[in-house]
């Protein structure tokens, strides 16, 4: 079941007014960049060596980013299950840290991303994720796919 994503302004930008007759250091003046929300995010396989999908095969879950406008740092909530720690740069690209997980209740799992950019309309970046063993028993496998906002 996907939930409606609520409209994406990935890089909002804020003005900021200072307060006062003068600013400090601490003080942020300027745009700032803005990506907390509330998403549905479309994972797209582009390979798979589990033999769990195919190629082309997507499904879409809700994601939550929180994240204060002008940080450099966010959670990305991924379907409720798992928080994300990412690092995001003033022009929307953003990195995510490596996860350690169990999948199907006994395979170990590890989740890595290549660099992403959050944009105008939502977001992209490419998970690769690798299996100790392949479900039903056998070696390590890999999937890896993109995810978008949709």
């Amino acid at each position: 079941m996907t939930r409606t994503a609520r409209p994406l302004y990935a890089i909002a930008i804020l003005w900021t007014a200072a307060c006062g007759g003068g600013s400090s250091p601490s003080t942020p003046s300027g745009p700032q960049i803005s990506v907390g929300g509330t998403y549905d995010i479309r994972k797209t396989v582009v390979s798979d060596t589990c033999g769990l999908s195919s190629p082309g095969d997507s499904f879409t879950n809700p994601a939550d980013v929180r994240h204060t406008a002008g940080a450099t740092t966010f959670v990305l909530n991924d379907h409720g299950t798992r928080d994300l720690s990412g690092t995001l740069n003033r022009d929307g690209t953003f990195t995510l840290a490596p996860q350690r997980s169990i999948v199907m209740g006994t395979i170990g799992a590890l989740d890595t991303w290549d660099p992403g950019r959050f944009t105008a309309t939502g977001f992209d970046v490419r998970d690769t994720t690798d299996l100790e063993s392949r479900p039903g028993g056998g070696p390590a496998c890999r999937i890896v796919a993109t995810w978008r906002i949709v």
